[in-house]
């Protein structure tokens, strides 16, 4: 896997809430070299704001961002 598809899958299962498939991600990014700090900022990150920006228009509610949160969490722990 690519740098560019472990940080696109780390995004969209941020925003889904896939918190063991984003734990499993960031490992194998860790492993494959990729900086921690890309991790964070490039995928991570863009991933909540996503969850913001869809919390602002009512497409996500309290449990969405909650998922989010956690899937986030995981990677950082």
């Amino acid at each position: 896997m690519t740098h560019d598809e472990t940080l696109k899958g780390l995004y969209d299962n941020t925003i889904i809430g896939k918190a063991s498939i984003v734990k499993e991600l960031t490992e194998q990014g860790i492993a494959a070299g990729m900086n921690p700090l890309d991790i964070l900022y490039k995928g991570l990150i863009p991933a909540l704001q996503e969850v913001g920006r869809r919390f602002e228009i009512g497409d996500f509610f309290v449990p969405e961002m909650l998922l989010s949160a956690r899937a986030m969490q995981g990677a950082l722990t």
